[in-house]
Formats: structure tokens, C-alpha cells, sequence
């Protein structure tokens, strides 16, 4: 498997970010058949669009090959959206009113289609899944607009913390009690720098926006302060005079002008992110458990270990990345889709994410034996109960398009040391964003 840059909420090209902004249909979104039969013994063909991105590990290749062995009567016809193509495609697809039957869209665009009335309402059959209490919290609340839902999760690709025991031991440390606050980062990576030959304490994606906010929101959601609150379309911006996010800022400012980490982390710009952690010449990197792959082939992965996203003084969470199944307005077969999702949501189908480098999206699957068959895994899916994901429309463009306020506020704190200033800039940039979209509250 590739880097998982790709994967993270923050692989958007600016062509992308701005299809976005487009309105896409009526804001009249679609309600699925209210019939009893809807979703249960549907036949023919259901044309389903999966991002290449997300099945690199050949996932979507395997649920669909075993649901059609099981399903006689209706067969899934998988199609890949390429890298940064996945919201043009289906942009494009609506307006011409020539849609697939599912979509696993980035789960964090799925509130604009919502939005814009261009999903179909799924709602009282979300509610009826048994298991829904179990549903990952930021992949379900992306898909809820005004109340109603507009799609399911599918799978996650979640934010961690990687640390190397070896080195912890080398530098006196407790190779089993991994950093639990903003404190003990800066500490252990401290230690750990003193080793010298070459080993930082701390490595992160300095000039990758996506990969940022993918690693750092979890550490203010663990203690329940979001950046952005409120319905959209009536959303608040919690920037300036945010402590939480002051001592976060600090914290990388200091891993920074201490020289904890790389020199060549502030140009990086996800290309090689975690390289040198998979190297072993690094202590501490918040990144994605989609790094498992390439830290197994590096042969180091009994030297690792990892650990939710910790909050300023314990707490935890994750981003809760990836993608959620959506059914688009005018799907010809919006029934096989539904019947195709509760599948894949079935716990036989959960079990097997793991082994094509995907965390699952029910916790309910979680036990003595998940757990030993996955120990790295179910850390993560432990996190995904506390995850999050920021529940806007904006989030492209106050987060991951070039120049974003988020990198502006982020560099200003993290590089010149200015944290007063960037979180002023932070506030009236995501503002402005937030403005220009509808989305401010007046």
C-alpha cells in the first residue's frame, strides 16, 4: 500500500476545492421508498463507485467479489474514481443526470452533496439498523443534514500515535507508557533527542495541510473543544482566545525551535511523511494507521507501538477519516445499494477490514479475539468511538486548499513562533471562509 496521502481529508487540488462550492442540484434531497421490501431481495445491478484512494489494499475489491458470489440475483459493478477526482466525477454525473447507484465518497465532502440536495434520504432505515449506536460517530455525523441522514459509514482511516519502544527504552523511558498529554510529548521527545546519531523525538508534515489537521484536531476533540460548531449554515468559529488550541500550537512550536524534529519537516509535504519514522531514527509521530504496511515491510513493527491521539492533559480521539456510503438522488437501483450497505456493515464483512489495512467502523466487533487477531487495529477502533470529524461544508477550503487559514495560522504559531497573532489570523480567515460559503452564523 502507498503512502496514505491520499487517503487523508486533506488530498483536495484546488480544481477540486472549487467544484465543491458548486451547486449541484435543487436543495430537495431524495427520500428512499418507504416500502417494507426496500433494501431486502433486490435484484439486477448496482453500479458502485469506490475511490481508488481507498482501495489500495484491494477492500472494496473483496466485498464486492464476495457479495456477488452470495447474492444470485443482484450483482455490484465496482468503478474507481481516480485521486482528486472523485468529487468532479460525481459532480459532473449528478448534473447530467447519469449517477451511480453508491458512491464511497471522502467523508468529509459528503455534508456539501448533502447539503445541496443531490444525496438520497436514508434516514428511517439508518435508524433501524440494529447496530447503529455502534456506527463510528464522525463518519455517521457527516452524513446527517437538518436531522436526517444521508448515507452510512464504510470505512475508516483514522488518525494515531506511532512511537518507537526502542528508542524509548534507549532514552530511559517506559517503552509501554506512550506519551498521554501535551506535557509528556514534549518531554519524551526531549529524551529521546538526547540519544543524538541522527534520532529526532518527534516528526510531523510540516508543509501538508490535510495531514495537520488530520493529526492535531484530535488532540483539542479528546477534551471536546471544536474549532467549528453550530448547524450548517449557522456556524461559529472558536479560534481566537481558544486555550486548548494555544497549547497546541505552542507544543509544536517548541518540538520545533528545539529542534526535535527534522529540519526538512517544514517542506514536507506528505510525500515521504513517516519515512523516517519506518527509518527508526524517530520517536514519536502522530499519523494514520494506514502507516501499519509500510512500518511492517520496514521489518520494525516489533519495535513499535501505538496509542490514541492524546488530549492537553489525557483524554483522547481520532479523526475519524475515510469514507461513508452515499446513495445519489436518481440512483436506478436505490434498493440493491441499501442491500449492498447493511452487507458490508455486517460484522463477517467488518472483521476483514484489518487485513486490507482498514479500521472498521462498528465497535461492537471488538473482543478478546478482534483484539489479539489486531492489537494495532483495535487501538485505533477503540479511538473511534471518541473520533470526530468537523461537521461543515468549509472544511476544503478553511483547511486543506493551498494558503488555507488553517496552514497560515499553523505557520505563523508553529514556525515564527507567533501564537497571539495566528490564532487572530486563524479566526477571521476561517471566518471568511465560513462567509463566503453561507455558512456564518450572523
Amino acid at each position: 500500500m502507498s503512502k496514505p496521502l491520499l487517503r487523508r481529508a486533506g488530498a483536495v487540488l484546488p480544481a477540486v476545492a472549487a467544484t465543491l462550492a458548486l451547486a449541484l442540484v435543487p436543495a430537495t434531497a431524495a427520500s428512499a421508498s418507504s416500502s417494507p421490501s426496500f433494501g431486502v431481495g433486490a435484484t439486477g445491478t448496482v453500479q458502485f463507485w469506490n475511490r481508488a484512494a481507498t482501495c489500495q489494499g484491494n477492500l472494496c475489491k473483496v466485498l464486492v467479489n464476495e457479495f456477488n458470489a452470495t447474492h444470485k440475483g443482484l450483482k455490484v459493478v465496482l468503478s474507481y474514481t481516480e485521486p482528486n477526482q472523485a468529487v468532479s466525477k460525481l459532480s459532473t454525473a449528478i448534473r447530467a443526470g447519469t449517477v451511480p447507484d453508491v458512491v464511497g465518497l471522502n467523508d468529509i465532502n459528503v455534508p456539501v452533496f448533502a447539503r445541496e440536495g443531490a444525496l438520497t434520504d436514508v434516514t428511517q432505515y439508518v435508524n433501524a439498523l440494529p447496530f447503529k449506536k455502534s456506527l463510528s460517530p464522525g463518519h455517521l455525523g457527516l452524513t446527517e443534514y437538518q436531522g436526517h441522514y444521508y448515507g452510512a459509514p464504510y470505512l475508516a482511516d483514522l488518525s494515531v500515535l506511532w512511537y518507537n519502544k526502542k528508542l524509548f527504552k534507549e532514552a530511559g523511558l517506559n517503552p509501554n507508557n506512550p506519551p498521554n498529554s501535551f506535557a509528556s510529548i514534549l518531554s519524551d521527545a526531549k529524551k529521546i533527542q538526547a540519544l543524538g546519531h541522527g534520532v529526532y523525538g518527534f516528526s510531523f508534515a510540516g508543509d501538508c495541510q490535510g495531514c495537520l489537521g488530520f493529526v492535531m484536531e484530535p488532540d483539542l476533540w479528546a477534551i471536546g473543544d471544536k474549532l467549528i460548531t453550530g448547524p450548517i449554515g449557522h456556524q461559529t468559529i472558536h479560534i481566537a482566545g481558544n486555550k486548548p488550541l494555544a497549547s497546541l500550537l505552542e507544543l509544536y512550536h517548541s518540538i520545533w525551535a528545539d529542534k526535535l524534529a527534522p529540519a526538512n519537516d517544514q517542506t514536507d509535504n506528505g510525500s515521504t511523511w513517516g519515512d523516517d519514522f519506518e527509518a527508526g531514527k524517530v520517536g514519536i509521530l502522530p499519523g494514520a494507521y494506514g502507516f501499519l504496511p509500510g512500518i511492517t515491510k520496514a521489518g520494525i513493527l516489533k519495535e513499535v507501538g501505538i496509542a490514541p491521539l492524546p488530549g492537553p492533559n489525557g483524554g483522547y480521539s481520532t479523526f475519524d477519516g475515510g469514507d461513508d456510503f452515499v446513495i445519489p438522488k436518481g440512483a436506478k437501483n436505490a434498493s440493491g445499494a441499501w442491500e449492498f450497505i447493511k452487507w458490508v456493515l455486517q460484522k463477517p464483512q467488518q472483521r476483514i477490514y484489518p487485513s486490507h489495512g482498514y479500521t472498521p467502523v462498528r465497535t461492537d466487533i471488538l473482543g478478546p479475539a478482534f483484539d489479539k487477531a489486531n492489537p494495532y487495529d483495535a487501538v485505533a477502533l477503540k479511538a473511534l468511538g471518541h473520533g470526530y470529524a468537523p461537521h461543515t461544508t468549509i472544511y476544503n477550503a478553511a483547511y486543506n486548499a493551498p494558503g488555507s487559514p488553517w496552514f497560515q495560522m499553523f505557520s505563523e504559531a508553529v514556525y515564527k513562533g507567533n501564537i497571539s497573532g495566528a490564532l487572530s489570523t486563524g479566526q477571521s480567515g476561517f471566518e471568511a471562509v465560513a462567509r463566503e460559503a453561507g455558512d456564518l452564523a450572523s
